[in-house]
């Protein structure tokens, strides 16, 4: 997955617009619009169409497949300051009104049950360890039957970005 990532003041307006703003149907990917400063989230989110051909997060929906995970467990995300390295811990099909839409974590006892809570539900033991003090991206797609299929990555490393 290779694409900029865009907000908008709410979670609709990417849904049917490109990066550029045009109409698309295969819109952008985009930050939760309650992410307003992602530097000081601890759960940040990102959406993308599940689309046929495997572009934008269609190639998510691969997870669930034997061995997919184990050459796939980490993805960096760039900004203009920084690189940031992730590591995936979890993934599963939620409800469309599941908590793993919730933002606005601190880093307390309520982050922490929420984070259990993505490890219980993952469809794969991935071994890895998270906790209140760390940050979480969450890649969200549309799985069918009203279901949206979720990738919960921690973040375990950041450099500085020559962009």
């Amino acid at each position: 997955i290779d694409y900029p990532v865009v907000r908008a003041a709410d979670n609709d307006y990417y849904l049917g617009r490109d990066v550029e703003k045009r109409k698309s149907a295969y819109g952008a990917i985009f930050m939760d619009f309650r992410n307003a400063d992602p530097a000081q989230q601890k759960h940040i989110i990102l959406y993308g169409h599940n689309m046929k051909n495997g572009s934008m997060f269609g190639s998510l929906k691969q997870y669930k497949n034997d061995g997919f995970y184990e050459k796939n467990a980490y993805f960096t995300v760039f900004t203009e300051d920084a690189a940031y390295r992730y590591q995936i811990f979890a993934y599963s099909d939620v409800p469309e009104d599941s908590d793993v839409y919730t933002t606005g974590y601190l880093p307390d006892e309520t982050f922490d049950g929420f984070l259990t809570e993505l490890l219980k539900s993952s469809y794969k033991d991935t071994g890895v360890a998270v906790g209140k003090d760390d940050k979480v991206l969450t890649l969200s797609t549309c799985s069918g039957d009203g279901l949206r299929f979720v990738v919960h990555a921690v973040r375990v490393d950041e450099h500085e970005s020559g962009m």
